[in-house]
């Protein structure tokens, strides 16, 4: 379900094979992967939304007029929970209330929009890696360009180490990979995993923070974010020139 975590990576090369000729050009697959961010992006965001109304209605109403929703990763509302919602609206009393009710029904509208958007999208890729536990975006992307693609080692490591990876995967996210006119490419979904990309970044990084903080040294979680994204591939000079001035 852009931005931290489903990421599109892209280099240029000096002049290699091409492995996936004949399935993507370079060009529509990073279209296909930027559109597959978007809808990521919006999946998560209209989510973040139904979670907000959801909270501002129960802090409205008395306690016995509250109502609890369970809200999948990727697919939002389930026909039984929207049946849930649709009963509590129409025993709500206050005009305002069942206008905030609403206004999740029509988010999640959204949501299922987004969701058949991305499965048609993804539908007409070639199949993605399915991460199992223990995996890394890294890892993967070299074995890729080495196995499917027939590079050195050498030349997959320089790529790899120049390409903005997921620095934290989990069993279940979906990976897809390309190279093909001196372009490599790769980004990530959620696939059967319980959480988006984007959201499990957020976690992995409030859990660094927090432990930092308990530990009472800030300046620790900010290093290992760093440390983090090295292994991921990252570029870090731009970072490392803002936190140098004070950002």
């Amino acid at each position: 379900m852009k931005t931290i975590v489903s990421i599109l990576a892209s280099i240029l090369l000096l002049p290699l094979m091409s492995c996936d000729k004949g399935t993507l050009s370079a060009g529509k697959f990073r279209r296909m992967a930027e559109e597959a961010e978007y809808r990521m992006a919006m999946i998560d965001s209209s989510q973040s939304e139904i979670r907000s109304i959801l909270q501002a209605y129960n802090q409205t109403v008395p306690e016995d007029r509250g109502l609890t929703l369970a809200i999948d990763a990727q697919r939002g509302l389930s026909v039984d929970e929207l049946d849930k919602l649709s009963e509590h609206v129409s025993m709500e009393t206050d005009a305002s209330c069942r206008i905030l009710l609403k206004q999740i029904v029509g988010l999640q509208g959204r949501i299922d929009d987004h969701n058949r958007a991305l499965e048609k999208l993804t539908s007409a890729m070639p199949p993605p890696h399915c991460v199992r536990r223990g995996e890394n975006h890294y890892t993967l992307s070299i074995n890729y360009l080495t196995n499917t693609c027939g590079m050195s080692r050498g030349t997959a490591d320089s790529i790899v180490s120049r390409t903005e990876l997921v620095g934290d995967i989990i069993e279940g996210f979906n990976i897809w990979f390309h190279y093909e006119d001196e372009r490599f490419s790769t980004f990530v979904t959620q696939g059967s995993a319980r959480v988006s990309p984007a959201v499990f970044a957020k976690i992995v990084k409030q859990h660094i923070v927090e432990q930092a903080r308990a530990s009472g040294n800030e300046d620790a979680a900010f290093e290992c974010i760093l440390d983090s994204l090295k292994r991921s591939g990252a570029l870090l000079s731009s970072i490392k020139h803002a936190s140098a001035i004070g950002m």
